[in-house]
Formats: C-alpha cells, structure tokens, sequence
C-alpha cells in the first residue's frame, strides 16, 4: 500500500546553491532537476520561491513541472497569519496565496495560522469564512502547526475539525512532532487530516543513523497507521544539501519497500 504515497520535495532547500555549481538553480530549471537529480515526482514550492514572478513565469513553471512529471503540489508559506487580530490582511494574503496556488497549478495551499490559546473557536469561524475566498481557485487549505509557540496536536486537530469540510486538512512534520514533545504520538493523532506531512531530515552518520530524531521509527509508524497521503522531503540539515536529500529519499524508499519513486 505505500507505492501509493507520493515522494515529493519541500522546496526551500532549491533556494541554496547547488554544491558543484556555487549558485542556486534558475526557478524554471528547479522541477527537472527536482525529477532527474533527486528522482522526485513532485514540488512543494515556498512563497519565498515565488515572490515577485509574474503569473506567466507561474504557468511557465506548472508546465516544466508537468513536463517532467514533477507537478508543483502544494504551495506553503512559514510566515504565520493571523486572523484571530488581523483578520482583513490574513483574508487578503490568502486570497493572493490561492491566486498563486492556481497559477502554479497546485491543488493545495499549506498555512501556519496564529491561534492563541482559548481562541480556537473564533479563529477557527474566521479562517472558515476565509476559506470561501479561496475555493474560487479549487485548492485546499492545510494548516501547518505553529513552531514558536508550539501548537499541540489536539489544538490543530480542533481547528481543522471545527473549520471542517473537505477542502481543509494538515500538514504537519518531522521537525514539528519532535518539537512537541510527543514524537511519533503527535503525527498518530493528525495522520488522519494530513493530505502531506514533511519528512524533516538532517541526514545520517557512518553508522547510517538519523543525525535529529528516528527517522526510521517516525515512517514506520506512519506506516503501520495506514497512512498513504504525500511525503515531502524537507531538508533542514548543514551539510551538502543534494546528497542529504537522495540518501534520504533512499532510505524512505527502503523502509517503503519501493525501487521506483513513481506510483
């Protein structure tokens, strides 16, 4: 069952040099590399990517993507909104958000939303207001946790379950269910709204083990909850970028028990 799961790669690492090169990659060279180097078969873009590019040099880059059968999934952004204070701006910056997703022809739309304590019920009426602006662009909306401060897993699973319908899910990661103290527990109790969690990875020793947290007993646990959605790789680790990112494809594709990246 997990040939169904699409590996695909968190774009923020394509911002960086590429090693031999010294330079980072002209963006609409960024998919080929993306499915011939990496042997990746999508693209989680970041806005940083995007700011500033026209909406033609944005369906230029949807059709490289689906020229090399890379498409460009999710378009994600770090910088949280807040539509519990700033409700105007956070509604505005999505509607752009969405606007972008469809140039790109991403289907989904990755947030962090800024949700104090005991406000979950109010934001989450406001962010389902929201959400109607930008159906208009047929993408989903997943909310990424919140990394400072740190939002619980219950905190999102309530906002995702009060906003509800099926174009709002998750997207959680590696980095983010280390940092909530809970682990593997974390990604059990949002695997079920996640359309895309992101493999955070640092890379591995000589002795071919995790340099963050276990990354082998994170994917099997996944795993063994049933979970088929995409896995995105997200690199957050100091060393050679491009060679972290295929050894950590390799060891997904080992504990998947997989030899082809394609579904």
């Amino acid at each position: 069952m997990s040939n169904q799961i699409i590996l695909s790669l968190s774009g923020s690492c394509l911002l960086q040099p590429i090693p031999r090169k010294g330079k980072p990659l002209d963006l609409l060279d960024m998919p080929r590399f993306v499915a011939e180097e990496l042997e990746l078969r999508g693209l989680n873009v970041p806005v940083e990517m995007i700011r500033g590019q026209s909406a033609t040099t944005l369906e230029k880059l949807r059709d490289q993507g689906d020229r090399v059968q890379c498409p460009c999934l999710v378009l994600y952004q770090d910088e949280p909104l807040d539509f519990c204070t700033n409700e105007e701006s956070a509604t505005h910056t999505l509607r752009s958000l969405g606007r972008a997703a469809r140039y790109l022809g991403c289907s989904e739309l990755a947030i962090r939303s800024s949700c104090p304590a005991g406000k979950v019920v109010s934001v989450a009426a406001t962010m389902k207001s929201a959400l109607q602006v930008v159906q208009q662009f047929e993408t989903n909306v997943l909310i990424r946790p919140m990394m400072s401060p740190i939002d619980s897993p219950e905190q999102v699973m309530e906002l995702v379950k009060r906003i509800g319908g099926f174009h709002i899910g998750a997207m959680p990661s590696f980095a983010y269910a280390h940092a909530s103290g809970e682990g593997l527990e974390a990604l059990r109790k949002l695997a079920p709204y996640s359309a895309a969690i992101e493999v955070s990875s640092a890379g591995f020793n000589k002795q071919s083990e995790s340099l963050c947290w276990d990354f082998d007993g994170l994917i099997e646990g996944l795993l063994s909850f049933g979970y088929l959605n995409k896995f995105s790789i997200d690199w957050v680790g100091s060393t050679n970028w491009v060679t972290g990112v295929q050894k950590t494809r390799e060891r997904l594709m080992s504990l998947m028990g997989r030899e082809d990246p394609a579904a």
